[in-house]
């Protein structure tokens, strides 16, 4: 990859999560962004649980969706999904990354 793909990522991740009133209230983090590529993070808050003590679905879906969108405006150009899908692999519990 070049420097410039490189800083363009960066920038655009910035920029957008910087108007990102919503992720930035699920306490939503940038962990690392390249072109097409991007890694989140979000600490699972007891606000953030279910009946069963588990991260909530939606919430989990949230985070999925935000790291879709800075990968893919990690080229500067502005985009917006059609839809995605999320296949759960494990539970999110309180306190977990």
């Amino acid at each position: 990859m070049s420097g410039d793909a490189e800083k363009i990522a960066q920038r655009s991740a910035e920029i957008m999560l910087g108007r990102d009133a919503a992720s930035r209230a699920l306490g939503i983090e940038l962990e690392r962004v390249a072109p097409g590529r991007a890694v989140l993070t979000m600490r699972v808050r007891a606000d953030m649980v279910n009946g069963y003590g588990l991260c909530h679905g939606g919430l989990m879906a949230s985070l999925a969706d935000t790291a879709f969108a800075v990968a893919c405006n990690s080229y500067g150009e502005i985009t917006v999904a059609a839809g995605f899908d999320v296949t759960f692999l494990e539970s999110g519990k309180a306190g977990a990354n």
